[in-house]
């Protein structure tokens, strides 16, 4: 488990384009013998290269429902993005009522923990030093422990709402007399990141949540469910700014971060990590990065178009009353908050862990690359003239194949 990865590669679909090869910002696809491949210690699961696929040759791995027999009590958890997906006229109540249809006990509503998360992320701004960076994405985590290191002291040590939902609803179906081994918690994402974010923890050992399903496999029963009439209707209880958290722009506004920076886009986030590294927003309070296009309303596991996605989360927030239910909230267990382990860097870029080595690796290196053009043109199958000249100083490759040698 702790080498899992939720990116796979369908190789029966790759033709080797080397369309997923420029996008990737860990540089870790490569593509040999004309199909692609994945190296799992470079890869943060951001998706970049199943929205790039031409060929629908990168999948997210997800659990099935299938899953469900193995628990007497099953909880569903539904990422907001979900409500981004249907058609105005499909009502949020219906939706979450779907998924007693399909087979679950009960609804906890991640857009609850939104509103609770809020609040804990409100109290660090106003005590931490700044700029603060967003946790909730985790590609973007896992791109900072392995492209900006320096950047973890910024992150946001609060628990990103799945997880505290998980949490949450485990803990109120024991108290309900159920034994936890027989409560099933399964979390319906938008994208892979979240599910290797469940599957392979960063910041504690073991998540709350047992499964992943995808929305986009659900999205047919769901929207069938919805629409008919015996289907029940369970009530919303989150504010508008909770299901916010969907959009990019969502969590600053419930967080009331107004001196802020909103960036989406796993190109564009690469970008801004890269000026805060060298001071450039000394004065921004609270930076959101989204790995996906829109927030998670762009996750690749998803089926709306993300703009038009992100547009219907605004109009049915701004719809909803704003007044957080979180009466309670200072009676809960604060540490199901807190990360409960301490985030270290991922050395991914490395050319030895013996600096002898290393050195010698890195003048061979640079003779490689003084004979290659510079072009980055990806045609060898590396996303850059650097990339191939490591692949074959560290023996991954048998030569260079580039056709605009020198």
């Amino acid at each position: 488990m702790s080498n899992f990865h939720s990116v796979n590669l369908r190789e029966g679909l790759c033709n080797g384009c080397t369309a997923c090869v420029t996008v990737c910002p860990t540089e870790a696809v490569r593509v040999n013998s004309q199909k692609a491949e994945i190296m799992t210690t470079r890869c943060t699961d951001c998706g970049a290269c199943l929205r790039a696929c031409p060929n629908h040759a990168k999948t997210g791995r997800v659990d099935n429902m299938k899953d469900l027999d193995n628990y007497k009590y099953k909880i569903a958890l539904p990422d907001p993005a979900i409500f981004g997906q249907f058609a105005p006229d499909v009502q949020p109540e219906r939706i979450l009522g779907s998924f007693l249809s399909l087979g679950f006990d009960e609804v906890f509503d991640v857009a609850t923990a939104c509103d609770l998360v809020s609040k804990k992320i409100k109290e660090k701004i106003v005590k931490t030093n700044h700029p603060l960076i967003s946790a909730s994405c985790p590609a973007v985590i896992r791109l900072i422990q392995a492209l900006y290191p320096d950047l973890i002291k910024n992150l946001v040590t609060i628990e990103a709402p799945l997880e505290v939902a998980g949490q949450l609803a485990r803990k109120k179906a024991i108290e309900r007399g159920l034994d936890s081994e027989d409560i099933g918690i399964f979390y319906i994402s938008p994208c892979p990141a979240k599910v290797t974010a469940v599957k392979r923890p960063v910041a504690r050992k073991k998540s709350s949540v047992n499964k992943v399903l995808s929305i986009v496999d659900l999205y047919g029963n769901i929207l069938k469910f919805a629409n008919m009439k015996n289907t029940k209707t369970l009530q919303l209880k989150a504010s508008g700014k909770g299901y916010g958290w969907a959009r990019a722009g969502g969590e600053s506004l419930a967080v009331g971060a107004y001196n802020n920076v909103v960036v989406d886009g796993i190109e564009h986030v690469t970008k801004v990590l890269g000026e805060i590294e060298i001071g450039k927003l000394p004065n921004v309070d609270y930076i959101e990065c989204w790995a996906c296009v829109g927030g998670c309303v762009g996750g690749p596991l998803v089926v709306e178009n993300p703009f038009i996605a992100r547009v219907k989360i605004r109009k049915k927030a701004e719809l909803l009353n704003n007044n957080v239910q979180s009466s309670g909230i200072d009676k809960l267990d604060h540490s199901i908050f807190e990360w409960e382990e301490e985030i270290k860097p991922r050395q991914i870029m490395s050319l030895d862990n013996n600096m002898t080595v290393a050195i010698s690796k890195g003048k061979k290196l640079q003779e490689i690359l003084s004979k290659l053009p510079g072009y980055d043109c990806g045609a060898c199958g590396a996303p850059t003239c650097r990339a191939h000249a490591e692949d074959f100083v560290q023996g991954s490759i048998q030569s260079t194949r580039c056709v605009f040698k020198k």
